[in-house]
């Protein structure tokens, strides 16, 4: 056997060992006999390491969530992400796509902890969503035909359904304060809808009614700016007079990304 192929055995063996797929075993063969520590012994100081620093992902992304739970609670959620999702990225960063999955299982007595966790992972993800330019109102002069035009959403908008004030948790712990007693938000067993989006390189999030979300979801969806109005003027007849204000809104705060030509 070559050196090269020696090598390449060798990093096969010791990536199939760190994430778990095979015993220490197979790594023997690669490790020389020194005093000190035994191969068991060193071998677990790499295969704990790559696991604290999946966890110190984990942690920097949902740092929130992580002052919410405490160090136990949080550190056990890891540990059970990290068993049950083994990192499929090259960058840590997107290594917690699943973590508030995870969450509302570990935690089904207590929802809000899964709302924080996916309010966090969105804030984040608005933050790295692909740039784009970003439309502005001076371009709406430009649109000839209101009747077929659509608009196109920006690429960090999220939309998320909340029953919880897991906003108003993060808020406090961001501030450092003490985070209010979790309290179901619903409005007539509605859930409330919450927009993330990236405004001048920072992630910015609001509450929307119900009309505004949809018609800001049906222009995400590829719908005509023309029909998204007349489906919200048919259901509410008073919200027509309203829309124009949403859409100065959508362009002032930057939620738009250009406009569609049929």
């Amino acid at each position: 056997m070559n050196a090269t192929q020696s090598l390449k055995n060798l990093q096969t063996d010791f990536q199939e060992f760190i994430l778990g797929q095979r015993d220490t075993g197979r790594m023997h063969k690669h490790l020389a006999v020194t005093p000190g520590l035994g191969h068991e012994a060193r071998l677990d100081i790499y295969y704990q390491a790559y696991r604290l620093r999946l966890r110190d992902a984990l942690s920097e992304a949902y740092s929130k969530t992580h002052a919410y739970l405490g160090d136990e609670l949080f550190y056990q959620a890891c540990a059970a992400y990290i068993k049950a999702h083994p990192s499929q990225f090259r960058n840590l960063r997107w290594f917690g796509d699943k973590f508030a999955a995870l969450l509302r299982k570990q935690f089904a007595e207590h929802p809000q902890v899964a709302e924080l966790a996916q309010f966090e992972w969105a804030l984040g993800t608005a933050f790295d969503a692909p740039d784009h330019p970003i439309l502005a109102l001076s371009d709406l002069a430009t649109v000839s035909d209101w009747e077929t035009v659509g608009l196109r959403t920006s690429s960090s908008l999220q939309f998320i359904s909340m029953r919880w004030n897991s906003v108003a948790i993060w808020l406090a712990l961001n501030e450092d304060q003490e985070p209010p007693a979790p309290d179901s938000i619903d409005s007539a067993e509605k859930p409330a809808t919450w927009i993330v989006w990236r405004k001048q390189l920072q992630a910015h999030f609001r509450c929307l009614g119900t009309e505004e979300a949809e018609a800001l979801r049906q222009l995400g969806l590829g719908q005509r700016f023309a029909d998204v109005c007349e489906r919200a003027a048919d259901k509410n007849p008073d919200i027509a007079s309203e829309i124009g204000g949403w859409l100065q809104t959508w362009v002032v705060d930057e939620m738009l990304a250009g406009v569609v030509e049929a």
